[in-house]
């Protein structure tokens, strides 16, 4: 009897807890004053007050995490979390790695050969955005070359101005600083393969591909039909660069020297590249003719240097070239001719003592073809130049003696494998030779690097051929 009195207490204590102890536990979980007037005045009972306060909660969550996600999208649209100087800027990388074995015309006939891993260009690009029409660019690079070390230079500094349209000038734009060279960009935008070496006249030792001044470039009609580039850049993602419906130009006036020199005289170079697209509608069928385009530049300066008996050499250059750019190939075409060259130093002395610049002439053809293999992304390029660089019938007096013009000229031939990793990293196996005719002359400064053919009327005669195997990755982003 006792033990089911006291299980009857114990039963009833559990009710009369959960009838009257329980709203006091409720009641604390309401911890807004607010609520809690309203539940004593009967406004609220407590189930709908804890109802309310849990909406509130989720409501205040929902609140913080749209302030999080709205401010991390502008600090990431806006740069916020970088000092302001920062914001809004672009890096990125033009890398070449390359692995070099060969002979050259300076192992004295041995053909011993040399073999180095070596960095070939390494540039760091800086871009600032910084307003609708100015934005400024520095870049930059390693000097080239198998060295204990490298010596790293400025390529690029200069501000860019965006300029509103001229009638059929349009997409206009104005450098000022050390600047692109007008050819050479344009040219490595038709051939892609500038981790391999120099283009044609670069690697002769004619000029180089950046200087100091002022330029003004643009587009000729506009743009050229967006879904025809777009079919253009499926294997080749560099052409779009310079794709004016009707052509492009470029207009410079520049020290002349180029930027790897120090400017020594007051003359200016003006240099003009003009590329016509003659048939920008024709974009369907087999050969789209919109990719056909006739190309001229021009240079007239004076070289950057004196010369007794000459003063200033006159340094002037006609280049006509024809390229065609095809979605599944392209091949280009170049003649030109030369007086001097930017440093000065194609300067010779005459039978009759008279000092005079050197008159050189040069041909050039090569084409890339994207092989049906490897997903699309195999390229088979081939490449040859001719180059005289004494074109005038005339003799030369040297070191040497008086040698003729004739039997002085070099042939230089590339027969490579480009495979397209992702975007603009490539990688590129090549076989790449020279020919040198026995009067032909070059420096003595070494000869695995990116001018191995560049002329020099003061340097050794009776050259070895130079071959190499080359394997080179392009790093781009």
């Amino acid at each position: 009897m006792k033990t089911g009195v006291r299980w009857l207490v114990g039963l009833l204590a559990v009710v009369l807890l959960a009838a009257f102890g329980y709203a006091p536990v409720r009641a604390a979980q309401i911890d807004d004053p607010l609520l809690r007037v309203l539940v004593r005045k009967g406004i609220l009972t407590e189930e709908e007050a804890l109802e309310i306060k849990k909406e509130a909660e989720l409501e205040a969550q929902k609140q913080k995490e749209e302030v999080a996600k709205a401010a991390a999208e502008k600090v990431a649209k806006e740069g916020l979390a970088l000092p302001k100087a920062l914001r809004g800027v672009k890096f990125g990388t033009l890398t070449y790695l390359d692995y070099t074995n060969g002979y050259g015309p300076f192992d004295n006939g041995k053909e011993e050969g040399q073999s180095y891993f070596t960095v070939m260009r390494a540039y760091f690009n800086f871009k600032k955005k910084i307003n609708s029409w100015l934005s400024f660019r520095f870049t930059p690079d390693i000097h080239p070359g198998n060295e204990r070390s490298y010596d790293l230079r400025i390529k690029y500094a200069y501000a860019q101005f965006k300029l509103p349209d001229f009638g059929f000038l349009t997409d206009l734009k104005m450098e000022f600083g050390q600047g692109h060279f007008p050819w050479l960009d344009f040219e490595e935008h038709i051939n892609p393969y500038r981790m391999q070496g120099c283009m044609p006249r670069e690697f002769f030792g004619t000029f180089n591909s950046a200087d100091r001044g002022v330029s003004i470039a643009g587009n000729l009609g506009g743009k050229l039909d967006a879904d025809f580039v777009k079919r253009l850049t499926a294997h080749y993602p560099i052409y779009n660069h310079y794709a004016g419906k009707y052509g492009t130009f470029w207009l410079s006036y520049m020290n002349g020297s180029g930027y790897s020199s120090e400017e020594v005289n007051e003359n200016k170079a003006v240099e003009l590249r003009l590329t016509l697209r003659p048939f920008p509608h024709s974009t369907s069928g087999m050969f789209p003719l919109a990719g056909l385009q006739f190309s001229y530049f021009g240079i007239y300066g004076e070289g950057n240097r004196a010369v007794a008996g000459l003063g200033d050499p006159d340094y002037t250059v006609n280049l006509f070239m024809l390229s065609y750019q095809h979605p599944w190939f392209m091949v280009a075409a170049q003649y030109s001719t030369s007086t001097g060259n930017n440093n000065g130093k194609w300067v010779v002395q005459r039978p009759s003592g008279k000092m005079e610049e050197l008159d050189t002439e040069l041909y050039s053809i090569y084409a890339d073809f994207t092989l049906p293999v490897f997903n699309e992304k195999l390229h088979l390029y081939a490449r040859w130049d001719h180059f005289d660089p004494n074109d005038t019938g005339d003799y030369l007096d040297t070191d040497y003696g008086r040698i003729p013009d004739s039997n002085d000229e070099a042939d230089h031939y590339i027969l490579a494998l480009a495979y397209y990793l992702t975007g603009k990293n490539i990688l590129m196996l090549s076989a790449e030779w020279v020919n040198f005719d026995k009067y032909y002359r070059i420096g003595d400064t070494g000869y695995f690097n990116e001018h191995w053919g560049a002329y020099n009327p003061s340097g050794p005669i009776n050259l070895d051929d130079g071959f190499r195997i080359q394997t080179v990755l392009q790093i781009s982003f």
